[in-house]
């Protein structure tokens, strides 16, 4: 099965974040094909950086393709969240969104809301998937989903 790792990467603690998940799930689930963009070799070397379009046609190949779709919606990321619809509408059988923002979890615990996130994004992955909030929910969630499909 594959897999495709989806989340913002465009500062320091971003580009670690979706290092060290790659490393998780490398290890947690030795039998899925990983594509993690952060992985790609233009991300060692920016002198080789594709054009827009290359990026483009290349990541979204890979999602289309994959059969687990995992995305990070904490930043709302326009790039990730181009890529759920794309996981959507090609029908991926995974979909898990999360959002490790701590603030979600107690938003509702006033009488106005101190935060919330953007709808259409919650009302796809409530509808196509599921939302969870953190990183260690998510391995969690597909271990769960995984050992479903084995049982089919």
């Amino acid at each position: 099965m594959k897999l495709y790792l989806a989340g913002s990467l465009f500062n320091e603690a971003e580009v670690n974040q979706r290092k060290k998940e790659g490393q998780i799930l490398r290890k947690k689930f030795p039998q899925l094909e990983i594509f993690n963009p952060i992985d790609q070799p233009f991300n060692e070397d920016k002198q080789t950086l594709p054009t827009p379009i290359e990026i483009f046609e290349g990541d979204t190949k890979a999602v289309e393709e994959c059969d687990i779709f995992l995305c990070d919606v904490s930043n709302e990321d326009v790039g990730v969240a181009a890529e759920l619809g794309i996981a959507i509408a090609t029908k991926t059988s995974i979909i898990i969104g999360y959002n490790t923002d701590i603030r979600l979890q107690s938003a509702n615990q006033y009488d106005v809301p101190s935060y919330g996130m953007n709808h259409y994004i919650l009302g796809g992955l409530q509808k196509h998937g599921n939302l969870v909030f953190s990183f260690e929910e998510v391995c969690s969630l597909l271990e769960e989903k995984l050992q479903k499909n084995r049982g089919c």
